[in-house]
């Protein structure tokens, strides 16, 4: 992947795409003018709706987009409006057809080619209208990638007609406005703009993941279970945690989190959930670093810097953030280091991101067996690539199937159980199931749910990584972790950590199918329309799915969070720092599971969800958090009257027994809480 290396090799290089050229000289003018009139007047008809529906109030513009709402004089105005709108530029063409003669035919054609991606103005109301795009994302998303493919054309042929005017070219035009911004100092200017993009994201979304802490927004899985790890492992105990295993059980049969070793550190400078969810937030934000770097290796600055920033616009980085804190999430910023280091030739960064990111979690080495296929099969460093390949299959088998099974069983084959044969729960199991029933496998993979997930995550980037069918073997991984799974919402919701499967290489993919489209015969012009595109369309998808622009309808984790803190949220965490103060560091705590993240900083935190429940030293009880298993669980623990007792309470909600303690209260706040 070094900048020297050709991808693809010259003998499978795409076919160079011809400029636009305009119809022959002798060609009847009626004939010649056809194409240009009728593009002009779907402009004119495109910009007419575009103004039409940008007056309409929001909720009449998405009756009219959802149920074709809308009442009967309006509607007439807006028909006779939109007619007006396509005749206009007709009359205007043809006006100047009559005062030129021929002379205007080939600037009519011109007008045409270069007004065209007006056509689909039209389009933008309904691609940035958060209300539709939520409740028809199929039909949002295939829209959205209509526009992005024909905008992309549109604009490309837009560019090659004003490369070919006479003076100078419009690509020479932007890169010596580009190397004006520069001169002060040339091979820094992009990268502090990214760097300024990366810090203002982490500062971002570290706020207010941690307003939603604040907010008892997250919870025991997997906020308090990651805390708990890491405090244990910060105490001599790296794969202790009872908030996950309460029964004593080792936390490597969950997952193989080697990373702890090199978290914790960190960790230790301020031992608290909100420590990891500010190191998630900077390494989210910061990857668009290394991303820079490796595109920068392939691509010009501008072009790196441009697609860097939009990685941290897409709605599949986004939603996962939001969703406590999630070991995969840091994978993209060491997988683009390691992309980085691979173009390079930096050998002992290629060790050490690769080592890295084996010990996030164990499924990261399948992710790195594909990228060393990508890199082994289109002879980019193909001996990198096999050796990449070949040592993350071992490890992934070794970690897998030796490492994790000594520490215990877990339910993670359960997730393909769609896919299960021969009555045996097991991955060779499903690997049967593919081999002898492919139909079968295939149409598991064939729902609307799926669809709509894949969708989300190439449709942002206009399709790009699936522009040629090489970049498909970055993406198998992430297909196995994600479309193969059957009955697993999370897996397919881009609100969850399982979209960092795909979000690298989606980055990577996107940054080499540029290089591609770059060595067309249009290249530079097609390039730019492509990024272009993508902005306009990324900008609409992390409008209606992203957490910045707009916060009614953004989705982190399994609901819609809140940006804003009442009063009332602000007392009740302040009144549960009160009720966690009165807890020694070293006692032994259950707690309902919002409230779980505010004590899991200890040895021994217990998610109240286990029925019966081990004994512990402190009861923490959120009221509005008890139902279900948890209901069971207080029930199970408070089922001796004498055993524990009110240590404090704070109004109705929040409530903190103590084993052994007496308190006339305690009557009273069982009843509460619903304990019989």
């Amino acid at each position: 992947m070094s900048a020297s290396a050709e991808w693809p090799p010259s003998d499978v290089a795409p076919a160079p795409v011809a400029p636009a050229t305009t119809s022959a000289p002798d060609s009847p003018g009626w004939a010649r003018l056809l194409l240009p009139g009728l593009t002009l007047s779907l402009v004119g008809l495109s910009l007419v709706v575009l103004v039409r529906m940008l007056a309409l109030p929001d909720g009449a513009r998405f009756g009219f987009l959802s149920s074709n709402l809308l009442t009967p004089g309006l509607r007439t105005s807006f028909l006779v409006s939109v007619l007006a709108g396509a005749v206009l530029p007709l009359i205007v063409a043809g006006g100047v057809l009559l005062k030129r003669g021929a002379r205007a035919v080939a600037d009519v054609e011109r007008a045409s080619t270069l007004l065209a991606p007006l056509a689909l103005a039209c389009m933008l109301p309904a691609l940035f209208s958060n209300r539709f795009s939520h409740a028809n994302q199929l039909l949002y998303l295939l829209v959205l990638g209509a526009f992005g493919l024909l905008g992309s054309t549109l604009l490309r042929r837009t560019l090659v007609a004003l490369e070919l005017q006479p003076g100078p070219r419009l690509g020479e035009a932007i890169i010596e406005g580009l190397r004006g911004l520069r001169r002060p100092s040339p091979r820094v200017f992009f990268f502090v703009l990214v760097v300024i993009a990366s810090a203002a994201y982490a500062a971002y979304f570290g706020f207010f993941t941690i307003r939603n802490h604040h907010r008892l927004g997250t919870t025991a899985f997997d906020l308090g279970i990651c805390d708990n790890l890491m405090f244990n492992a910060m105490h001599g105990h790296p794969f202790r945690a009872p908030v996950l295993m309460p029964d004593g059980g080792n936390g490597l049969a969950s997952h193989a989190l080697f990373g702890v070793f090199w978290l914790a550190p960190f960790y230790a400078i301020y031992p608290d959930a909100q420590t990891l969810l500010i190191v998630e937030a900077l390494l989210i934000g910061f990857s668009a670093v290394p991303l820079y770097l490796f595109a920068s290796t392939q691509l010009s600055r501008p072009m790196a810097a441009a697609i860097a920033i939009a990685s941290l616009w897409f709605p599949p980085t986004q939603g996962p953030n939001f969703y406590d804190f999630q070991w995969s999430t840091l994978t993209p910023f060491f997988i683009y280091w390691l992309a980085y280091a691979l173009a390079t030739g930096r050998r002992w960064l290629t060790i050490v991101m690769t080592l890295i990111l084996f010990s996030i979690r164990e499924d990261i080495a399948v992710d790195l067996v594909g990228l060393g296929l990508f890199m082994l099969l289109t002879r980019i460093r193909p001996r990198a690539g096999l050796i990449l390949a070949v040592v993350s299959g071992i490890w992934f088998g070794i970690d897998r199937f030796i490492i994790m099974p000594l520490a215990g069983s877990w339910y993670f084959p359960s997730l393909y159980s769609g896919l299960f044969s021969d009555g045996e729960n097991s991955f060779g199991s499903v690997i049967k199931t593919i081999l002898t029933n492919p139909l079968f496998f295939v149409t598991s993979l064939m729902t609307e749910g799926k669809l709509i997930y894949v969708l989300h995550m190439v449709v942002p980037v206009v399709f790009l990584p699936l522009r040629r069918l090489p970049f498909l073997l970055l993406l198998l991984p992430a297909v196995f972790f994600t479309i193969m799974t059957t009955g697993q919402q999370p897996m397919t919701m881009i609100s969850f950590h399982y979209t960092n499967h795909w979000v690298p290489f989606v980055w990577l993919a996107t940054v080499l199918a540029m290089v591609v489209i770059g060595r067309a015969r249009d290249g530079r012009p097609a390039q730019l329309a492509a990024l272009c595109t993508l902005g306009i369309v990324m900008l609409a998808d992390t409008y209606c799915f992203g957490a910045v622009l707009q916060h009614e309808t953004f989705v982190g984790g399994f609901g819609r969070i809140e940006f804003k803190i009442t009063d009332a949220e602000k007392k009740r965490y302040a009144d549960l720092k009160e009720l966690v103060a009165m807890i020694p560091k070293n006692a032994s705590v259950a707690a309902t599971e919002n409230e779980v993240p505010h004590i899991s900083a200890r040895m021994d935190a217990m998610a109240m969800r286990i029925t019966p429940p081990r004994k512990m030293d402190y009861l923490l009880i959120g009221r509005s958090h008890v139902g279900g298993l948890s209901q069971a669980a207080l029930n199970g623990a408070l089922a001796d009257p004498h055993e524990y007792g009110l240590l404090a309470q704070r109004g109705d909600e929040l409530f903190l027994f103590k084993r052994g303690h007496v308190s006339a209260e305690t009557a009273r706040a069982r009843a509460l809480l619903g304990v019989p």
